[in-house]
């Protein structure tokens, strides 16, 4: 298929259960011509939408209108319930609204240039990360001063290397930020003693969780707990909901300076 031309048009057959997520029954065309149903490997990079979520979004769209701009029933609605959306994530990631804030973008990549463009580094200060990072989470860090940590032969972080990194610099690292988990190799790195050894040199620890999340609960903890997580980032389709939607929960005073990353109305 070249890339100008139009994808063939999706087969749908009645032949399996009823599914849980869209496309479950789909099949798709093979070079001999013959059909076969679709089995989607590849949802380490990409879950298709569950059912009920495509469900919800259709429900809701007879509802669409402007939110926070609006006085109508259906811009008070929806406004509302775009709030309540951020006191869902609030839950979900077990963050206290007290000190933290919901903001919604468009996915992981979006969310970790957010934070590098509004984090302030005073002289001398730098972000530290690590080699087993995803672009997303590399990437955007390119702005500021900053170190890599380095990998053990596993493909592990090594943690000793890290926290040399945090004693050499003496209290400068503004920033530790890293993947819960790798979607290249599969490995977890040890969050919770991240997060301690971050604490223990005065850094924040942010965590890329868009890969673990759709695996296991993830809980932020509360503001006194030395295995905190102070950021979290994480993208909508990796956990069976539609491309374009993200979040990026963190503490709100890193939000009290700075210029916004965009500007404009609404």
């Amino acid at each position: 298929m070249t890339t100008t031309s139009r994808p063939i048009a999706a087969k749908r057959t009645t032949a399996y259960p009823r599914p849980r997520i869209v496309g479950a029954r789909t099949e798709v065309p093979l070079f001999d011509g013959k059909r076969v149903r679709y089995v989607n490997l590849d949802s380490a990079a990409s879950t298709p939408p569950l059912v009920k979520v495509r469900q919800a979004v259709e429900d809701f769209l007879p509802w669409y209108s402007s939110v926070h701009r609006g006085a109508g029933y259906k811009s008070r609605l929806s406004t509302y319930l775009y709030e309540h959306a951020r006191e869902v994530v609030m839950r979900f990631s077990n963050a206290n609204p007290a000190t933290h804030v919901v903001v919604f973008v468009r996915n992981t990549t979006e969310a970790l240039n957010l934070l590098s463009h509004r984090i302030v580094l005073e002289a001398g200060e730098l972000i530290l990360t690590t080699r087993l990072e995803h672009h997303s989470n590399l990437l955007p860090w390119y702005r500021c001063p900053y170190e890599l940590a380095e990998l053990t032969p596993d493909g592990s972080i090594d943690m000793e290397d890290l926290e040399q990194r945090l004693k050499k610099h003496k209290g400068k690292v503004r920033l530790v930020t890293v993947s819960a988990a790798s979607n290249v190799t599969g490995i977890l790195p040890d969050i919770r003693r991240i997060a301690r050894l971050a604490h223990a040199h005065g850094a924040l620890i942010a965590v890329d969780a868009a890969q673990l999340l759709p695996h296991r609960s993830f809980a932020m903890g509360a503001v006194s707990d030395p295995e905190r997580i102070d950021l979290m980032a994480f993208s909508g389709h990796k956990l069976y909901a539609p491309y374009g939607s993200g979040a990026l929960v963190m503490p709100a005073t890193l939000f009290a300076d700075g210029e916004p990353m965009l500007v404009g109305g609404g």
